[in-house]
């Protein structure tokens, strides 16, 4: 059983199974949130044991509004990330980064996809990185932070 905790302890999870991997992504906001994802899309959904309520979070999304980012509403940590279309919402990845114990981290692959069309990361792998799947974002003006 893998159990994973914002830092208050307000946000939870319990999976019933290790993932085989996680995505390391260095997108415009997983460079700033700093998150491991691991899925549980389809079939995998049922490995999600226990989920947080839904007034324990709250939700940033961007640009097409399809994935909305959770934050817990009392520590501010980034929880995971459901789909804003689905009703009810399909939770589909879980910030591994909150594991609090279940799991050894060097027991899992991490892949890196690289969103972000920079090819830089912050973390190691021994994979290389994978080419993204999402069109580059314009270059960023003198103005834009991004």
């Amino acid at each position: 059983m893998i159990k994973t905790a914002c830092h208050c302890g307000e946000v939870r999870f319990e999976i019933s199974q290790a993932p085989e991997w996680i995505l390391d992504c260095n997108c415009t906001l997983c460079r700033r949130y700093a998150p491991l994802w691991s899925y549980y899309r389809g079939e995998d959904a049922d490995k999600l044991l226990v989920v947080p309520s839904r007034g324990a979070t709250e939700v940033y999304s961007w640009l097409d509004h399809d994935i909305g980012f959770h934050r817990c509403r009392t520590c501010g940590c980034v929880t995971h990330m459901a789909s804003l279309t689905a009703d009810p919402p399909a939770i589909f990845g879980v910030n591994m980064r909150m594991v609090t114990g279940g799991l050894d981290p060097n027991s899992v692959r991490v892949v890196q996809v690289d969103n972000g069309h920079t090819g830089w990361f912050w973390t190691t792998s021994d994979l290389q990185p994978r080419a993204s799947n999402h069109p580059p974002m314009p270059r960023p003006g003198p103005l834009d932070w991004r």
